[in-house]
């Protein structure tokens, strides 16, 4: 039997998506290949460099020298569509452009859910700011506004009066060939939902609860955003319900998909998005710890095998901390080291601690994480917030220190990045 000839697409070979590229290497009978704008790694058999991983012309034209392929795949969430349409261009058997634009496009995610009786909050596309005060009109403050297309909590914006909604509106001149998308705010404890799916059909879910909401921790620059995968999911039944029937309209394949949403004591609140890569934030990782699997070879098998080597047991509860504090400019000092060992050593999982002389990390993933994980709910909450007490980071500067809005939309990509994923 030939070898299959997969090309994986990534901007640069390290961090998660190096892991993930290894992961498809140890697939049975695979050669694997690579595109990326950075430097060569002998994790693939054959590389090319490209100047713009995002561009599909430049996709097709790398994948072609190739010669024999029989996908194309990738794990960032801004190189799906290019990847999906240099798959179609080149008749490749992959996730095709329509599935991608439906989940990661929210407007049209919205549209998907609605028609499948799955709750989204309330929405309009807005093209200007007398559309933006039209729906405050029906809605009242706050609102959330957001671009139609990826970037995540840094290019989501709470708005809560009418100034902000003026200068938010002129820094991202919303237009009718470029949409932003204004949106309820929703009351509730921020959740995502994960699945892995098969043909159209999740095979294996699990949930995790946020706190804060990501959007409060990215605007409280000292706050240690929390991440817990429970163990026991059955008090979610309703959420998962409504998670389910999203995966299922949106008609994915074969993908790990990954949703966010609320739920409050009415029940799901309504889902805000989605998409088609093992969730960011350690949640993966988490995901691997909780049913003692290699996260990245269930991704590989996912996609290029098209299977699931399951029933997958939830065996522990995992909780993910990540470290950062009050000020700004570098790391000085980081207290409660020797306590966090001394206290849970049997807990830890993963630590990964600030790095002394590192600038403060722009984003709510901190400068460093702890994850822990237990069979049991009350010693994982309980060490989490021993954490929480104990660690404590010191910066140069006392100084509050948050990027602008301006920043924020203008360096999403950059600033997104984890502070500890830069420096694994």
């Amino acid at each position: 039997m030939s070898s299959r000839r997969i090309v994986f697409v990534c901007h640069t070979a390290a961090g998660e998506s190096l892991r993930s590229a290894q992961a498809i290497a140890k697939l049975d009978n695979v050669t694997l290949l690579g595109i990326s704008q950075g430097a060569l790694n002998d994790v693939f058999s054959e590389m090319r460099s490209v100047s713009d991983v995002h561009d599909t012309e430049q996709l097709i034209a790398a994948a072609k020298t190739f010669g024999r392929l029989n996908k194309i795949v990738t794990s960032q969430e801004t190189l799906l569509l290019p990847v999906a349409e240099a798959n179609e261009a080149l008749g490749l058997a992959a996730m095709s452009s329509e599935t991608v634009k439906r989940t990661l496009d929210k407007s049209q995610l919205k549209a998907t859910l609605k028609s499948a009786g799955v709750k989204t909050p309330r929405a309009q596309l807005v093209t200007n700011l007398a559309g933006a005060r039209s729906f405050v009109s029906e809605v009242g403050f706050p609102i959330i506004i957001k671009p139609t297309g990826g970037g995540g909590a840094l290019t989501t914006f709470q708005i809560r009066n009418e100034e902000q909604l003026a200068q938010l509106v002129e820094l991202m001149q919303p237009s009718p060939a470029q949409p932003v998308i204004a949106e309820a705010y929703v009351l509730g404890v921020e959740m995502c939902f994960d699945t892995i799916t098969i043909a159209n059909e999740p095979q294996f879910y699990s949930l995790c609860l946020y706190n804060p909401g990501i959007l409060h921790a990215v605007e409280a620059p000292s706050r240690q955003w929390q991440c817990l995968m429970p163990r026991h999911i059955d008090r979610y039944c309703d959420f998962i319900t409504e998670g389910l029937r999203a995966v299922r309209a949106l008609k994915v394949g074969d993908a790990m998909t990954h949703i966010e949403g609320f739920q409050n004591r009415g029940g799901p609140a309504g889902f805000i998005d989605a998409t088609l890569r093992p969730a960011g934030a350690r949640i993966a990782p988490m995901f691997g710890f909780a049913c003692d699997v290699d996260p990245y070879r269930v991704w590989a098998m996912v996609m290029v095998d098209g299977c699931f080597d399951g029933p997958l047991e939830r065996k522990y509860e995992v909780g993910t901390i990540f470290l950062r504090g009050p000020g700004s400019g570098v790391v000085e000092r980081v207290d409660g080291v020797d306590t966090v060992y001394e206290k849970m050593d049997d807990l830890l999982v993963e630590v990964h601690w600030p790095k002394l002389g590192a600038p403060k990390s722009p984003t709510y993933t901190g400068d460093g994480f702890i994850t822990i994980r237990h069979g049991d709910h009350g010693v994982i909450r309980n060490a989490i917030e021993l954490i929480e007490r104990t660690v404590n980071i010191t910066y140069s500067s006392s100084e509050p220190d948050s990027p602008e809005w301006a920043e924020r939309l203008r360096n999403y990509k950059s600033l997104n990045k984890p502070a500890w994923e830069a420096t694994s």
